[in-house]
């Protein structure tokens, strides 16, 4: 209880100078800065406590100055409506989740209820894909964030919350591993982590065992729709992969000016001519954490990484939503206009920070439509849906006794019209609702968040 407390004060003394920072500069705490950079290489002091601020006070809910980024995305009306002529064949469904994060309040006994809410729209797909954002190593001991973020992370999370999400592969069904906590617990962890996926037989990309497991993109047939998956991150955390082995993670600095994607250039054509893919979709660990918008360097890799052959961006790191994008391309292998879809951030899908913008969340499901268009056969992103999501816990004295992933909107329902008996929310947690529901509508915009008839 003294450990607690002591914390606490020094927790509130940290904001409390939060506090005085943004009186003495009124506004430049509230946008977003162009200095973070990637974490391998120049992640100075100056970073460092930028990255606390966003951490413990607030986070950033402006986008970065003169590029006119908010204006960009408020513009956006995402319509995948098929081109006059299109003769429609097979159609399948992909959803996308978050980060799942390794913490010490998720865990197998307090998960009964994590996926009541929102099963029946998030499992009905034919792909259902997350993030696993922290080794699952069994014979090393469970380790969640330290309570010292300084402290080198040294994650790995427990069997039992994987199989709270996998479901005996009737949940997530698809992994991406590709992360800034993938070499956590070193090769070894690495690898068993591989191994463990394996003997559950859930699919992944990302990381690998070996350069040609590495360069064996995957692809999962789906109604006749051939999808492939590719997994990079920015950053590994200062971690450095063994030589010769950079197999291990797909790692590129993706958070650098002038980042080279030759190598992810080369695994679009690996799907698309070796593996005949009909899409590509990217899971991109990348972007600055704790903010609501990409900076304008991330909006211009998203383009450039679709006009390489990617169909679909599911981008994380940020813990916390960012806006959806609908951008047209030329296809460089069929040389079809096509509709892109760049998702710049779906925010956690399990995880618990002190930062309240993290409780915001964001489940995508993506209708792919194979038929003809012009005597030619090809496949199209025909629909969106989006569904905000709400982080809940039940914490009292830091023990947690109950997770959930709640629909926001329904929820956000229920609290206005005081129809909560099965859960109790406080009136800050109320609040804290509502104020996440009004900053989804401010991300997603013109983005339709309701049921779309595929």
């Amino acid at each position: 209880m003294i450990y607690m407390a002591f914390r606490t004060v020094l927790r509130n003394l940290f904001r409390f100078c939060c506090f005085i920072a943004t009186l003495l500069r009124p506004g430049h705490y509230r946008i977003s800065h162009v200095q973070e950079g990637d974490s391998d290489v120049r992640f100075g002091p100056r970073d460092i406590c930028w990255w606390l601020y966003k951490y413990y006070y607030r986070q950033v809910e402006l986008p970065e100055p003169g590029q006119g980024i908010a204006e960009y995305f408020a513009a956006q009306k995402p319509d995948f409506s098929l081109p006059a002529g299109f003769i429609p064949g097979e159609a399948a469904r992909v959803a996308a989740g978050g980060d799942i994060l390794v913490s010490c309040h998720i865990r197998g006994d307090n998960t009964a209820h994590l996926w009541d809410d929102v099963e029946d729209y998030f499992f009905n797909a034919d792909i259902t894909c997350a993030n696993l954002e922290s080794p699952i190593a069994p014979s090393q001991p469970f380790t969640a964030l330290p309570k010292n973020l300084l402290i080198p992370l040294r994650l790995n999370n427990s069997p039992a919350v994987f199989d709270a999400c996998w479901r005996n592969g009737r949940g997530i069904n698809f992994f991406s591993t590709a992360n800034n906590h993938a070499l956590d617990r070193d090769e070894s962890g690495l690898l068993e982590t591989l191994d463990f996926l394996d003997s559950r037989g859930a699919p992944h990309t990302g990381t690998a065992r070996s350069k040609a497991e590495q360069e064996d993109i995957p692809v999962l047939e789906r109604n006749g729709i051939r999808i492939a998956f590719i997994s990079w991150t920015f950053s590994l955390n200062g971690k450095k992969i063994p030589p010769g082995k950079e197999y291990l993670v797909n790692h590129l600095r993706l958070n650098m000016p002038g980042c080279d994607i030759w190598p992810i250039k080369d695994q679009i054509r690996v799907a698309k001519e070796k593996k005949n893919a009909d899409i590509v979709i990217a899971c991109l660990h990348w972007g600055l954490e704790f903010e609501s918008y990409p900076i304008q360097h991330f909006i211009d890799l998203g383009h450039e990484l679709l006009e390489a052959g990617i169909d679909v961006i599911i981008g994380n790191h940020a813990h916390g939503l960012q806006p959806v994008e609908q951008y047209p391309f030329t296809d460089p292998y069929s040389g079809l206009e096509k509709q892109g879809l760049i998702c710049y951030a779906l925010g956690d899908l399990l995880s618990w920070h002190p930062a309240k913008n993290t409780r915001l969340g964001c489940l995508p499901k993506i209708c792919l439509q194979k038929g003809s268009l012009n005597g030619r056969t090809v496949t199209l992103i025909s629909g969106l849906e989006l569904k905000p999501i709400y982080l809940y816990s039940a914490i009292r004295l830091e023990h947690c006794s109950d997770f959930r992933i709640l629909d926001l909107e329904h929820l956000a329902r229920r609290i206005v019209a005081e129809d909560m008996p099965d859960l109790p929310l406080g009136k800050t947690q109320k609040r804290e609702v509502l104020r996440l529901r009004a900053l989804s509508k401010k991300i997603l915009h013109g983005a339709r968040q309701e049921a779309s008839a595929y």
